[in-house]
């Protein structure tokens, strides 16, 4: 199978958007030296018409009509055997960059065009469902905005909790691509010995276990965007198969010989520094720079807290239009928490939200945050029965350490559950800790989560 020319793309370089689309150049005839951008999923008529988007005096009334398509430009002849490409003629066939398409005798190059465009923040407070007022936030969204409607692409970077796979929804549905379902395959929630399988799919017999076959994510995704949440998880040995898959457009069941092409758009994200996974040998230079094509990194709420009131409100609408009530939330309460860190980012801000909405819905109407939130105790708290410095003269030095251990086993557990979301398995790995070890913990201090 020949590779075939993608469709409009972006490489993001020094601060400035490169965007690179494919055009057609006329080389001889009248209408020599004039180009025609090709936009995504855009049909272009050739022929001698007047109707048609380009006109050409010599050939047919309507010659040939080519596709923009997400992974080539497809040439369909209609003039009954005067189309050709790089001199063989062609009923449909793909044009790749860099080749000729001749109809009749006006010959047409494919070629990539490279515009610099100076990316602005945008003027707009939000992107899809994500929210942010500050200039941090409006310059991603400026960014996205130039992008969306691409297929380039995009590695999202930055804390747990910061909104990447918001972003990454937004990103899909403000594509050509959003007529067709976001597929989402979370890399750090996969068994390592599961993940290509998860990725490419596999044959019947594979494997132990493997009755019948199964299509991975890049085959469900086809026509799509594939979104690799956590991709800085995936293993070694896996992550050329994923380069392969993505430069080539093609993929290889797991115990089949087929390779099967496929058309998919990757928006990656990761809370890891993926540069300096690279610099430790943890994670493929090759396999980053291929993702990293937009790459772009998503301040913690901490350093944009002018962003919490704008969330706080858009998270007060959404429970009120979800539970067709009109709670109100006050100033107040808001400004408080201005001062809060938030470790878990949005993601918490929100679960603090929607609990206080609930806990006032369910109560007297007042809304008041309790904070910090997932059980992290608050100052002054008393909820953990910590020892104090009046020691007990009837107990040993061992019975008091035994004490204060499982005071801090309890108090650490509980802020490591509210950073992780509640997440077990994120958990987990934020403490790397085994599943099953911190489930034991977790269940020794009744602090297991409701999922």
């Amino acid at each position: 199978m020949s590779r075939m020319t993608r469709g409009p793309r972006t490489q993001l370089l020094d601060g400035r958007i490169h965007l690179i689309r494919p055009e057609l150049v006329v080389l001889n005839g009248s209408a020599r030296g004039r180009t025609v951008a090709l936009e995504p999923q855009a049909t272009l008529h050739i022929g001698s018409e007047g109707d048609n988007d380009l006109v050409l005096s010599g050939t047919s009334a309507v010659h040939a009509l080519l596709r923009v398509e997400a992974s080539g430009v497809t040439v369909v002849d209609h003039s009954g055997g005067e189309t050709r490409i790089n001199g063989a003629t062609v009923h449909e066939a793909v044009l790749e960059a860099g080749g000729t398409l001749a109809v009749g005798d006006i010959e047409l190059r494919l070629q990539d065009q490279t515009h610099t465009v100076e990316v602005l923040p945008s003027d707009r407070p939000k992107f899809g469902r994500a929210r942010g007022k500050s200039l941090a936030m409006r310059e991603v969204f400026g960014v996205l905005e130039v992008v969306a409607p691409t297929t380039a692409t995009i590695l999202l970077l930055g804390e747990t909790g910061t909104g990447k796979d918001v972003l990454a929804r937004a990103i899909h549905e403000a594509s050509p691509r959003s007529d067709r379902e976001l597929c989402t395959l979370d890399c750090g929630a996969i068994s390592p010995g599961v993940v290509e399988a998860e990725l490419f799919g596999y044959e019947r017999g594979a494997f132990t276990g493997a009755e019948d076959a199964r299509p991975g994510a890049f085959e469900l995704a086809e026509g799509s965007t594939l979104f690799l949440d956590e991709v800085g998880e995936l293993p070694l040995d896996v992550q050329p198969k994923l380069l392969r898959a993505i430069d080539e457009r093609e993929i290889q069941r797991v115990g089949g010989a087929e390779r099967r092409a496929v058309d998919v758009r990757i928006i990656a994200a990761t809370k890891r520094d993926l540069a300096e996974e690279v610099a430790r040998g943890r994670f493929r230079e090759d396999l980053y720079f291929r993702l990293a094509v937009v790459p772009l990194s998503l301040p913690p709420l901490r350093n944009r807290r002018e962003d919490i009131p704008v969330l706080v409100e858009h998270f007060r609408r959404a429970f009120n239009e979800r539970t067709d009530h009109d709670l109100t939330i006050p100033k107040q309460e808001v400004r408080g928490l201005l001062t809060h860190d938030w470790p878990g980012n949005v993601r918490e801000l929100r679960n603090t939200v929607e609990r206080s909405l609930w806990m006032a819905l369910t109560g007297d109407g007042q809304v008041q945050f309790l904070l910090p939130s997932f059980g992290e105790p608050a100052s002054g708290s008393d909820d953990l029965d910590a020892p104090t410095e009046n020691f007990d003269p009837d107990l040993s030095f061992s019975e008091h350490k035994a004490q204060w251990e499982a005071t801090f086993e309890r108090s650490y557990l509980a802020w490591l559950m509210a950073r992780a979301d509640g997440s077990l398995s994120q958990a987990s790995r934020l403490a790397s800790m085994d599943r099953k070890h911190l489930r034991g913990l977790l269940r020794k201090h009744d602090l297991i989560p409701e999922r």
